[in-house]
């Protein structure tokens, strides 16, 4: 994403995943498909009243174990933002969430013959999952408390600007215009805001901020367009991409 102070969203990622995080979201997967009554000690940030939770740590920020009731969280990563390439400022922690019974219905035949540790190498898997009707979402939660709206607009007209130009091989400027007017100028996003951008059944991208409906797009291009930013070619977190090929990848296989 853009900021206020003059910052464009052709954002260098920087985020690494330590062993024992990867580990404990596997075990996220794992205690969902096996139990949802069942409160094990899966995190260091772990809600026993409610909801499970996992933390970054660098940011604070916690994400739901489960979100939507089916989506399971499968990455989460920071976006970072290069001032004048001396520092690096924290724009928003995401995290990726997939439903397995959309991704078992979609891609469970053309890939069971392949290990989960395969899956997460495999172009094909991550452009299937990008292209197919799955159910998932992107959380983004704002972690730089200078964001405006205004670069929000600016940072999608960008990056999805030119995912859409990759796909499709022209501007469509139109199917842009109707996603970014969503974001109006009437939101505001203090530190803490959280935007959900997620793809339902027909290819609807519904976007959330902070759990009000703005707006929902149908467009499979726009929807992959979207979801490329995080696990193309080009994604803005490589190291976050890797965790979260194996978590859909461990969603599959499960």
């Amino acid at each position: 994403m853009a900021m206020g102070v003059g910052l464009g969203v052709g954002l260098a990622m920087a985020s690494s995943f330590s062993d024992q995080r990867g580990s404990l979201l596997q075990k996220a997967m794992d205690w969902f498909s096996a139990s949802q009554n069942s409160i094990p000690h899966l995190w260091a940030s772990l809600s026993l009243a409610s909801e499970k939770t996992i933390t970054e740590s660098r940011t604070g920020t916690s994400f739901l174990a489960v979100l939507y009731e089916t989506q399971q969280l499968v990455g989460i990563g920071i976006r970072k933002k290069s001032i004048i390439g001396i520092k690096n400022i924290n724009v928003y922690a995401f995290g990726i969430y997939a439903d397995a019974s959309d991704m078992k219905e979609a891609l469970y035949e053309k890939y069971r013959p392949l290990s989960a540790d395969e899956l997460k190498e495999n172009k094909d898997f991550y452009g299937d999952i990008m292209d197919s009707d799955i159910s998932m979402t992107v959380r983004l939660e704002i972690v730089y408390g200078r964001l405006s709206i205004a670069s929000v607009r600016s940072a999608f007209e960008e990056t999805v600007g030119s995912r859409l130009q990759k796909f499709s091989g022209a501007d469509n400027k139109e199917l842009l215009q109707r996603f970014t007017t969503q974001f109006k100028d009437e939101y505001k996003l203090p530190r803490g805001t959280i935007i959900d951008l997620s793809r339902q059944h027909g290819h609807i991208l519904q976007t959330k901020i902070n759990g009000e409906v703005v707006g929902s797009v149908q467009s499979q291009l726009l929807c992959k367009s979207i979801f490329d930013l995080y696990i193309g070619e080009d994604p803005f977190d490589r190291d976050a991409k890797q965790e979260i090929g194996h978590g859909l990848a461990s969603l599959l296989k499960n």
